[in-house]
């Protein structure tokens, strides 16, 4: 399989490729600035602004799905997720790709979601300190139920680089308190692998 990876060095983005790579998948790494990668047969990297669709048109070309792990830091735009997932789908549309993941925080709820109390803090907390973080979140989504793709949604809570742990996918959680980006990487990969949980927005869940 050939993914395409909008922030692919991210801090998740760079963790996920190399477990693709080590899987067995080629990838086309989108790349905000300086590549942190290593040479690999399996690896093209693009520069990419995941809001220019030229760009991310080249970075998809000849891929079968696509993985968008856009994230929010200090100098991205209130609506950096929205605005990227918008020029990602119509590049989609475009080059008829069907597959989709794409990362976000549980502040994003569904129905029937199991919310525990820790989940319901923190991203209380979130909602009040930077409350568009949280509207960027649920908009992107939004517009990704509204396409016509073959969309998952993995849904986390609070990301950290600790070692990977064991994990379940469940449709509506309840949510791991902490997670480990490496678990995000595998569980990204099961997904597109066994091409589950389709329309569908999982959460990392301890076993």
């Amino acid at each position: 399989m050939r993914i395409a990876v909008l922030a692919a060095n991210g801090r998740s983005g760079k963790i996920f490729v190399e477990a693709a790579l080590g899987a067995g998948h080629k990838i086309n790494a989108g790349v905000y600035g300086t590549s942190p990668f290593l040479k690999n047969d399996n690896l093209a990297v693009f520069e990419c602004d995941a809001t220019n669709y030229e760009q991310v048109l080249r970075l998809f070309k000849d891929c079968n799905a696509v993985v968008s792990l856009i994230g929010h830091t200090k100098k991205s735009s209130a609506t950096v997720q929205t605005d990227a997932i918008a020029t990602a789908l119509r590049a989609m549309h475009t080059l008829g790709i069907k597959r989709l993941v794409s990362l976000t925080g549980t502040g994003v709820r569904f129905e029937g979601d199991k919310i525990t109390i820790i989940d319901h803090i923190l991203n209380l907390s979130i909602g009040f300190i930077d409350p568009k973080r949280i509207a960027d979140g649920k908009k992107h989504v939004e517009l990704i139920k509204k396409s016509d793709t073959n969309w998952t949604i993995l849904r986390v809570l609070k990301l950290q680089n600790t070692a990977p742990s064991p994990f379940i996918l469940r449709s509506n959680g309840p949510t791991k308190p902490y997670v480990s980006r490496f678990d995000v990487a595998a569980a990204i990969i099961e997904i597109l692998e066994k091409n589950s949980f389709i329309q569908q927005a999982p959460i990392i869940s301890n076993t």
